[in-house]
């Protein structure tokens, strides 16, 4: 695995898709303009020659959404006038010069790019309904966004961690598997936002928690699995659970019927950790080989023994596979209650096994800023 290393910067965002992978594309940067006919609004890539739209596909590379014309001029209207509103008479002149169209024709081809963009109207990341008025796109574009990226950044061409970041779940989603420690404070909820959009991704977090959650076994991970598969299709999560990794599946028993359970019963008893730990990486490497998968393991600082060591499996496993693990941590008050999570993390970086981002005191300020410029007026979850 390919491995990197940064220090200071602010954080990535909650979806599953695929294409061919086209070597050599250049990484996804957050609000880039990129050059003549390319407009982008991470993780799209508004492409005026062509008219269509780009977008990170499940192989690692780019995948191509045709747009229907009236559609296709209707975004390209709203991204060029970013973050004003834009009126439907605005609309109508833009997209029907010289022609008489009724403004409900409007609401259906902004539908369709909804649907294109797997954008919610209730809780819209990039185009907002303004009630009899029009509508504003919500994402800096162009030289705006070159802009806000300077604002943030406190220099041009300084790289954020989500410049970074980006490439590496490419990479995951090409097949390379990915650890990446974060250390500071971190908008998880955004990190899921921005993945979701991504083309065929499944994506959980799970929290470790002071006191109880540092004395269960594998805790946060539990908590993503359960999250898992119980999300839409996560019957298929179940099912790899029940074939590859029983003793975990036996952790849900509401997920089962009453005979399975029956039948787990005898089929565990005198399970060790050590067998749950072998399992849940049978279980990913499994899912994986298909199907790309972010996970979230918050506050580490907090994480049991058990936890801390299917990282360490997780960064050293050799099978290829579409699986991206971002594991978060926080200084302590308390002496020594990370050392088993600072040894791995060394070890690992040592060997070049995962990456890190250790985001400074500053940089809450500037993840707050990327979020309002990304998320628009109470954008964020």
């Amino acid at each position: 695995m390919n491995a990197f290393a940064i220090h200071s910067v602010p954080a990535l965002r909650p979806g599953f898709r695929s294409q061919t992978q086209r070597p050599g594309l250049p990484s996804v940067v957050p609000f880039r303009a990129a050059g003549t006919g390319v407009t982008e609004f991470p993780p799209f890539r508004l492409d005026l020659v062509n008219q269509c739209l780009w977008r990170p596909g499940n192989s690692g590379g780019d995948e191509r959404i045709p747009m229907q014309p009236k559609p296709f001029a209707i975004l390209r209207h709203l991204a060029a006038n970013a973050g004003r509103l834009v009126t439907q008479d605005e609309l109508l002149d833009a997209v029907w010069p010289d022609t008489h169209v009724q403004p409900e024709v409007l609401k259906r081809h902004v539908f369709e790019i909804r649907q294109v963009l797997g954008d919610d109207p209730k809780h819209p990341l990039f185009i907002e309904t303004l009630p009899r008025r029009g509508y504003q796109f919500m994402v800096p574009t162009g030289k705006e966004a070159a802009r806000h990226a300077g604002h943030r950044n406190g220099q041009a061409g300084k790289e954020s961690t989500l410049d970074k970041l980006w490439p590496c779940l490419r990479k995951a989603l090409g097949g390379q598997r990915q650890v990446v420690f974060v250390g500071g404070e971190t908008d998880i909820d955004e990190i899921q936002r921005q993945a979701g959009a991504i083309a065929g991704l499944h994506s959980a977090c799970g929290q470790c928690v002071e006191g109880y959650g540092s004395r269960e076994a594998f805790y946060p991970m539990l908590k993503a699995l359960g999250d898992l598969c119980r999300q839409p299709g996560g019957d298929s999560f179940v099912q790899v659970l029940g074939s590859h990794a029983p003793t975990w599946l036996a952790q849900f028993p509401a997920l089962m019927t009453r005979e399975q359970r029956e039948t787990l019963r005898d089929e565990l008893r005198g399970s060790t950790r050590e067998r749950m730990l072998r399992e849940i990486c049978d279980a990913l490497e499994t899912v994986t080989a298909t199907t790309p998968l972010l996970l979230i393991l918050e506050d580490l600082q907090w994480a049991d023994l058990h936890t801390v060591d299917l990282i360490s499996a997780i960064a050293r496993g050799r099978a290829p596979g579409k699986l991206m693990l971002i594991g978060t941590y926080r200084p302590t008050d308390r002496p020594g209650s990370e050392q088993a999570l600072k040894s791995v993390r060394q070890d690992l970086l040592a060997h070049r096994l995962c990456g890190e981002i250790t985001l400074e005191p500053r940089d809450k300020t500037e993840i707050a800023e990327n979020l309002i410029a990304r998320s628009a007026a109470g954008g964020s979850q």
